[in-house]
């Protein structure tokens, strides 16, 4: 799990290439090049956030907050607010801890947006998503209008081992939305998951289709758990808070799917959505495949976006650096407890017997003779000793003499 966390943070990081360059840049260029915290800094700072596609009210709440903060911590130079623009942005996007609520009951999660979002793969891939977590899901394709969206369904279910409820093409939405609540109720499914057909914003008969599905899922349906969730294309920017805005006055939103973060220089309207709808980023798509769709994690898109550091990375490198210093130190200590173990291992064992105790006394009387004898030798040679010590060297003949006194020592 661990592994596909680091990379789903890579590639989202890699997505966010082209946003980071855009707006990134010219948020270095204000923090690093103004020289002070005046009215002009703030106002640098405003237009390169909205430049961004941050938005405005997302950007004014912002500055507010960093204002406040400036004044509490006493800042004076304009590069200490980069921390405070990052951690005041993570705080705007953190998701409540209620968001997930409906995996934990069961639920309707009706999709819905524009053409070509990427509603279907988004459908597929959250079943996916559920079905790892042990869930029992249902599709309903009620995506009737357009060609082969029902084969693609079927592919998607087929790829996440979900079963699908579907109709023929050109059927009323509607029908299969009533087959789909009625299936999901027999089966005792945990969550039903609708499809539904691409459509303007701008176009009412649509948009009231749509409230006639969402009719009929609340009378089948009642005690179901309703999930609305709009799918957004994060490459299109402020058109995609436009399209949440209407389709929020048709239906319920409580949760908003951002694809195609991949590759967009717009991703900074994730902010946008949040602040001025109100309404959660709950899930996240980098890529085609089906684990490329994820939980939203404000810290980790923040840090994507900004291009800093994760807090677990730094501490699993701090770590291991700790580990590496202290490697050595234990090498040497079993070097050493290896050698004292030598050591002891070759230690003579002295006897009791009386027969032991007159060598060993015969042999320590012969060890003093030899001794004195040797006593005059090192005096005749005590110039020569002399001049040794004084060149920090040891007597040649000490050296050699000094294994000699070893012999007499009895082994067992």
């Amino acid at each position: 799990m661990a592994e596909e966390k680091k990379g789903f943070f890579s590639r989202l990081k890699e997505g966010l290439t082209k946003t980071r360059d855009n707006i990134v840049a010219g948020i270095d260029a204000v923090f690093y090049g103004a020289s002070e915290i005046d009215d002009d800094f703030y106002e640098e700072l405003e237009e390169t956030l909205i430049m961004g596609d941050i938005g405005v009210n997302a950007t004014n709440d912002i500055i507010e907050r960093m204002k406040e903060e400036v004044k509490k911590k006493h800042l004076r130079q304009p590069a200490e607010c980069k921390e405070l623009l990052v951690e005041s942005i993570k705080e705007q996007m953190r998701v409540g801890e209620t968001a997930y609520d409906f995996e934990k009951e069961q639920s309707v999660i009706f999709i819905i947006g524009v053409n070509g979002v990427g509603k279907t793969t988004s459908v597929g891939k959250l079943a996916g998503i559920l079905k790892r977590q042990g869930k029992k899901v249902l599709i309903a394709a009620a995506d009737t209008f357009r060609a082969a969206a029902g084969d693609q369904l079927a592919e998607w279910a087929h790829r996440a081992g979900v079963d699908m409820i579907g109709g023929a093409d050109g059927a009323d939405p509607a029908s299969v939305i009533f087959d789909a609540v009625n299936a999901a109720k027999a089966r005792n499914v945990d969550v039903l998951i609708c499809d539904t057909a691409g459509r303007l914003h701008n176009k009412k008969n649509l948009m009231e289709e749509l409230k006639k599905m969402n009719r009929i899922i609340d009378r089948e349906f009642p005690n179901a758990h309703r999930e609305n969730l709009i799918v957004l294309d994060g490459t299109t920017g402020q058109n995609a808070l436009a399209q949440a805005r209407e389709f929020g006055e048709v239906a319920n939103l409580t949760g908003v799917i951002l694809t195609k973060m991949d590759g967009t220089a717009k991703g900074g309207i994730a902010v946008a959505i949040q602040s001025e709808l109100n309404v959660p980023m709950k899930y996240i798509g980098v890529g085609e495949t089906i684990e490329d769709l994820q939980k939203f994690n404000a810290d980790e898109f923040v840090n994507a976006l900004f291009d800093v550091k994760p807090e677990e990375t730094a501490e699993d490198e701090q770590v291991l650096s700790e580990t590496a210093e202290d490697e050595p130190a234990v090498v040497e200590t079993s070097i050493f407890e290896e050698n004292t173990e030598k050591t002891t291992a070759y230690e003579p064992i002295v006897d009791d017997t009386a027969d032991n105790e007159t060598v060993i006394a015969e042999m320590t009387t012969t060890e003093v003779s030899a001794s004195e004898e040797t006593e005059p030798e090192h005096s005749a040679d005590e110039e020569s000793a002399a001049v040794l010590q004084d060149a920090g060297e040891e007597s040649p003949a000490e050296e050699i003499e000094k294994p000699k006194k070893k012999k007499w020592f009895f082994w067992k």
